[in-house]
């Protein structure tokens, strides 16, 4: 008959496993589950604005473009959104405008000029933890998920493309992820 005496501490455990005559104690360490679960997660939905008009040097949604911005609104309808952001030009504020007045939120304005890296530390220290929206450019949107992920994930959005929806999970203390979705009427 075998006896095993384990002195385990509060934070392991310890598992017993018999092979034939022998006896292995595997012993694993749980202390870093609960310091994960426990930070906090900021989520950002990153996404270009929806179809616009042709013309004009800021032009509006067109059609299509407010379908897509309602639709927006019915999807992020059961999250929980603290905060929205717009560069300031019509088919960014519009894509947005419906989803901010269903939450009752106002739209911060971002200049395209300014870094991802400063938007990103504005985000993370006004709402960490909480879940933002960020509108921009098919010129700009890449280049702000690569840089919120930390150059991990690349992504080309072409002049017609209209359909992407970027959901960057950014936990305190790992590395972020992205998941790329498509929301409404699918584009080219």
């Amino acid at each position: 008959m075998s006896m095993l005496f384990c002195d385990c501490k509060k934070e392991t455990k310890a598992q017993i496993v018999t092979v034939r005559d022998t006896v292995y104690v595997e012993v694993r360490d749980t202390t870093v589950i609960p310091a994960l679960i426990s930070d906090t997660t900021t989520t950002l939905i990153v996404l270009r604005h929806a179809e616009k008009e042709t013309t004009g040097a800021d032009p509006n949604l067109n059609s299509d473009g407010l379908l897509r911005a309602e639709e927006l609104k019915r999807l992020l309808d059961n999250l929980s959104i603290s905060a929205i952001y717009s560069t300031p030009f019509n088919r960014t504020r519009q894509t947005v405008q419906p989803l901010a007045t269903a939450k009752g939120l106002s739209i911060t304005e971002y200049p395209t000029t300014k870094s991802y890296t400063d938007l990103e530390s504005e985000i993370l220290s006004a709402y960490r933890g909480k879940i933002v929206v960020v509108v921009g450019h098919s010129n700009t949107v890449p280049d702000m998920v690569k840089e919120l992920s930390n150059n991990s994930f690349n992504v080309i959005i072409e002049d017609s493309q209209y359909d992407n929806l970027f959901v960057v999970s950014m936990p305190e203390k790992l590395k972020p992820t992205v998941t790329p979705l498509k929301y409404g009427k699918e584009t080219p």
